[in-house]
């Protein structure tokens, strides 16, 4: 339980590393990934990719994400969502660096997963649901202002 959901590439994009605390959270066996390519086979927008991306969009940001990583030297944090293999979506904090040798030549990408405990998810779920609800209200209470701006549109309304 303390080990957080890892996985890696090497230099190409392949995926080198799915340890048992990310096989646990998305349904899929290390045999399952390692081996595929990270953007696309395993972390895709496709029906056909092992994780499911929401949006070409989140696609997009994970390659900047990985690709930065590479030519940066700062670890980078960034929000990071997938549905699993059960087709559950996961929000998560993906945390990003680049693995060395020796020499200093990047081999690769570490990445591991920052999960948020169950009390916290139940309490953005409740805040997200708040929002919603103040948001109806406030396009109500915009209609019934543009409606009673004039008096005759106040009488009428």
């Amino acid at each position: 339980p303390l080990i957080p959901p890892i996985f890696g590439t090497d230099e190409s994009g392949w995926c080198t590393e799915w340890n048992p605390a990310m096989s646990k959270l998305t349904g899929l066996k290390r045999e399952e990934v390692v081996d595929k390519v990270l953007l696309g086979e395993v972390f895709g927008t496709q029906k056909k990719s092992c994780c499911r991306l929401k949006n070409q969009e989140a696609f997009v940001n994970l390659g900047i994400v990985l690709n930065n990583a590479v030519t940066s030297q700062e670890a980078e944090k960034v929000p990071f969502g997938f549905f699993t293999g059960g087709g559950k979506y996961v929000e998560c904090l993906l945390c990003v660096s680049k693995k060395l040798d020796r020499e200093g030549v990047v081999t690769g990408v570490f990445c591991f997963l920052q999960l948020a405990s169950h009390e916290l998810q139940r309490a953005l779920h409740v805040q997200r649901l708040a929002e919603r609800t103040a948001l109806k209200r406030l396009k109500a209470l915009a209609y019934i202002k543009r409606e009673i701006r004039n008096p005759l549109s106040g009488i009428m309304f």
